[in-house]
């Protein structure tokens, strides 16, 4: 859970409603086709005076619900040869998951969990991206050459500087990069096309999971996108009223406007502080000495269950512990826990007594510790 958010995420809101607008929620696409998996050949080149060397090996794309749900991973050997020899392995995998974030670390054994708070939000909205990689090939001036056929499918064949480019539809199929004394291929063998993925191609290898501390579930995270988006309606109407236009890219704000757009970005999320943080507190304390008593992770991760439903609810950062090395964790949990029921003690106390949001920031403010609020 966090205490409060800063008024720079009420402006960087802001800034997404003034220069975006709002559009009509639909179904969210990073790709043009439902389902995909794609398997690439690599190779890769490169010579100089004094050695050579040689990458080769094998990379997949694999994703669902229009890339929703996308892995990409990429398993090479590098022979260097020359001056001095070295052979290593190349191994990197990526997931995302409506939002989550995996990063596996082959070479430690461990898999990074964060989140996308801005794919949240293109997820919330039903933006279709399924186009971006033909436009970021138009703003590095690509120039569409001809077309060509990979593993039986057709093409568009783009050059931008040094790469040649192969799309199907937005997909790349080939990619080619050639410098002096450098050649690089990754050239797609098998394509698999609107079809159902194996779960089996999503599965990450059974590593230790490292929680980013601002990590959100993904309740909490649809409840704030949707309360995000709710608000920006708020503002919009907010903006009309002070006679400020919400499309104009370039608005420039007076001290007390900008006071009214905060209050009315943060007023849905301040309603819920007002009935909700008041249970928090008691879950919070209940969680403390629940935790105290449990003897195992699994008695410690179910005292924290009632403490992140209501932080889904909020649409804050849900409570991840390293459950899995409870008893060595145990005093830094429940410290943390105390840490939690001390700064929500002062964030209820200021919501309680204020009814807008600047209000709250100003008595709050230096009264939360060394991290005084959570930034967005």
């Amino acid at each position: 859970m966090k205490r409060l958010s800063s008024s720079s995420f009420f402006l960087t809101i802001l800034l997404f409603a003034t220069s975006s607008g709002l559009q009509a929620k639909s179904i969210f696409k990073r790709y043009p086709v439902e389902s995909g998996m794609i398997f690439y050949d690599i190779n890769i080149s490169g010579t100089s005076k004094d050695f050579t060397t040689h990458t080769s090996g094998i990379a997949r794309l694999v994703f669902d619900q229009w890339g929703a749900r996308e892995l990409k991973e990429e398993d090479a050997t590098e022979v260097q040869s020359g001056d001095f020899n070295e052979t290593r392995d190349i191994r990197s995998m990526t997931k995302m998951d409506h939002g989550t974030i995996y990063t596996v670390d082959f070479d430690e054994g461990t898999i990074y969990k964060t989140r996308d708070r801005s794919l949240d939000l293109s997820i919330a909205q039903g933006e279709d991206l399924s186009d971006e990689s033909i436009q970021l090939l138009k703003e590095m001036k690509a120039v569409k050459i001809g077309t060509d056929e990979v593993a039986g499918f057709p093409c568009d064949l783009w050059r931008a500087k040094d790469q040649k480019i192969c799309l199907y539809k937005g997909i790349p199929l080939k990619i080619t990069i050639e410098g002096p004394g450098f050649h690089s291929e990754r050239k797609a063998v098998q394509i698999v096309l609107n079809h159902p993925v194996p779960e089996a191609q999503f599965k990450l290898p059974d590593f230790p999971v490292v929680v980013d501390e601002e990590y959100t579930s993904n309740a909490a995270a649809e409840t704030r996108t949707e309360d995000y988006i709710a608000s920006i309606h708020d503002l919009r109407a907010q903006m009309k009223k002070i006679g400020i236009n919400p499309d104009e890219e370039n608005a420039t704000l007076t001290p007390e406007q900008e006071k009214a757009v905060i209050n009315t970005l943060g007023a849905r999320y301040l309603k819920k502080q007002k009935r909700l943080l008041p249970k928090l507190m008691v879950a919070l304390k209940a969680a403390k000495e629940c935790v105290a008593r449990a003897e195992t992770g699994e008695e410690a991760k179910k005292c924290i269950e009632p403490v992140n439903r209501i932080d889904e609810e909020l649409g804050d950062r849900t409570e991840n512990f390293d459950y899995a090395k409870f008893k060595e964790k145990k005093p830094q949990i429940l410290d943390a826990l105390e840490k939690e029921i001390s700064y929500l003690k002062v964030t209820n106390e200021c919501v309680q007594k204020h009814d807008k949001t600047t209000d709250v920031i100003l008595c709050t403010e230096g009264n939360l510790g060394e991290t005084e609020t959570e930034k967005p």
